[in-house]
């Protein structure tokens, strides 16, 4: 079932990239913001290279890691839930390392969107796969062990395990980096 949802993201994702081809990409330097926290989130990325994340502070002052933007699994960068609501953003888009992403505005995504009913029910599609994976992640943290969350990540993500330093994923899995790093010389 997973990799029926991650073939048809990576198939509605070519068929963005194509669609987008003509559209100058925009470059985005290691450290920069491309969402930040409190502003109203305008626009919507479609990852061509590099890495991004995104992450929220806790009620305790905390940073929390809550995704990582990579090609081919996870190339839309935004902060969905706010760009579609109109509500400032409660977490910050950042470049992890030096990237390109075609971009478009809400306006331009809901006229581009309004006539043309395929890209509609591409955009559809991503968005019901994003979903899935988010209750994936939701049931992943409440349900498995730090061991196991470490193990999946480790399968799952093995493109971006050594772009990320440590504290970073181990953030990401709701978990202290000393217990990461232990966990790493138990596998």
């Amino acid at each position: 079932m997973d990799n029926i949802f991650i073939s048809g993201y990576q198939q509605t994702l070519q068929q963005l990239k194509d669609l987008f081809s003509q559209r100058s990409p925009i470059h985005i330097k290691k450290g920069e913001i491309f969402v930040n926290y409190g502003e109203k989130n305008q626009r919507l990325g479609i990852l061509l290279s590099g890495l991004m994340y995104a992450s929220y502070f806790s009620e305790e002052g905390k940073e929390w890691i809550s995704r990582f933007f990579y090609t081919p699994q996870n190339s839309i960068v935004c902060s969905y839930e706010t760009f579609i609501s109109g509500n400032n953003s409660t977490e910050v888009i950042r470049a992890y390392e030096d990237t390109e992403l075609i971009c478009f505005s809400k306006k331009e995504y809901e006229d581009i969107i309004s006539k043309n009913p395929e890209l509609e029910r591409m955009t559809r599609i991503m968005a019901e796969e994003s979903y899935v994976m988010a209750l994936k992640r939701v049931h992943d943290l409440q349900s498995l062990s730090a061991s196991q969350r470490v193990k999946k990540f480790m399968g799952e993500h093995r493109g971006i395990i050594n772009r990320v330093q440590r504290q970073h994923i181990a953030s990401y899995l709701g978990i202290h980096r000393n217990i990461f790093t232990r966990i790493l010389r138990n596998l």
